[in-house]
């Protein structure tokens, strides 16, 4: 029987060298997603995303991981949908910062800027 995700990670950031990648995928490592055969974390040419639904995902452990590699040049953001507490709060790289805020998902679309 197959039960909805309580949790969905959906993120990018680039430019992304190996040794940040590395780190970002040893944040993601404890992660329990639904399906163990889709990856968490992938490379994608210069951009590392993310994506993962499930029951925990190491957030805290992901942000630090980014805090500590963040670069002006780095661009990207991190979207974790709390499914039981209904609320996205999202992440934004840029400048080397790391920018949150939150909202309910009843107000995605307003929060989202669409």
């Amino acid at each position: 029987m197959s039960r909805d995700p309580l949790l969905k990670v959906y993120g990018h950031i680039y430019p992304v060298d190996r040794e940040f990648y590395d780190a970002l995928a040893r944040a993601c490592a404890d992660a329990l997603p639904d399906e163990t055969d889709i990856p968490v974390i992938e490379m994608d040419g210069d951009m590392a995303r993310i994506s993962f639904e499930g029951a925990y995902f190491p957030v805290d452990e992901t942000l630090e991981a980014l805090a500590r590699g963040l670069r002006p040049d780095h661009k990207g953001k991190l979207d974790v949908l709390d499914m039981e507490g209904w609320r996205l709060t999202r992440h934004v790289f840029d400048a080397g910062r790391i920018k949150s805020s939150s909202a309910s998902l009843n107000n995605v679309l307003d929060y989202s800027g669409h």
